[in-house]
């Protein structure tokens, strides 16, 4: 009798078992949906189609929202997406990709005799960048007003294209005083002696492989020296190339 009891203790337990391993395997997913489940790809970096596509393959729909254009981002790229890469989804959901827009072609506006400021806001507008800003005396505008700019106004530039300013320090003095260049950068140099209302001359290269290209080494006028007109400042510039 007791054989008998045990067998049939046993079959049960080997019963519920082999049920519950039924309901985990075959049952539960199937209410659930769990075997339709997928970790989503990261997507960020990839072009729009190639995105799409993916998901469009594992059993996903796509939602794209584009974001206006920016230079940290290539056009027709994916920048981010919802729900995150990574994330356990079901099939059939909707992912939202965030695709960076195409930038626009724009004709450049003519900002001379335009305050710097004013100049900035309209360069935001347009979707441009600053690049640079220089300062120099002008008898032509006022202070602070745009002397001339590049790229010339009237050009067709994609948006994100920098643009440099030359910006009016007012009326010049009645003398200019020479800045001091030794080992500033050639770039810098020629800033400041625009900036003191002077001009570049004649640059002489030297070479010497222990600086860096392009570092200043002499002045052929000397630094606090007073002129009476927008004199020209000839240099002598380092290179590291001894064939040059």
């Amino acid at each position: 009798m007791i054989k008998v009891i045990v067998k049939y203790t046993i079959a049960l337990f080997t019963l519920i078992f082999f049920g519950l391993l039924l309901f985990e395997a075959v049952i539960l997913p199937l209410y659930v949906g769990y075997d339709n489940e997928h970790y989503l790809p990261d997507l960020r970096g990839k072009y729009r189609e190639n995105a799409t596509r993916e998901l469009e393959m594992i059993g996903f729909k796509v939602e794209l929202i584009y974001k206006e254009f920016s230079r940290e981002y290539p056009h027709g790229t994916v920048i981010s997406m919802s729900p995150r890469a990574f994330t356990k989804v079901k099939e059939g959901r909707t992912i939202k990709l965030t695709v960076a827009k195409k930038n626009k072609d724009v004709i450049l506006t003519d900002f001379t005799d335009m305050s710097i400021r004013n100049a900035l806001l309209e360069l935001k507008k347009l979707g441009l960048e600053l690049d640079t800003i220089t300062y120099e005396y002008s008898i032509q505008y006022e202070k602070d007003k745009i002397t001339h700019q590049i790229p010339n106004s009237g050009h067709t530039v994609e948006q994100g294209t920098p643009v440099s300013f030359w910006v009016s320090k007012g009326e010049p003095p009645d003398y200019y005083k020479v800045p001091d260049l030794v080992n500033f950068s050639l770039n810098k140099a020629e800033k400041l002696l625009y900036s003191a209302g002077l001009q570049i001359g004649e640059i002489t290269y030297e070479y010497q492989p222990l600086l860096i290209s392009n570092t200043v080494l002499e002045q052929s006028l000397t630094a606090g020296m007073r002129v009476s007109f927008p004199a020209r400042v000839d240099l002598t510039v380092s290179i590291d190339n001894k064939d040059y």
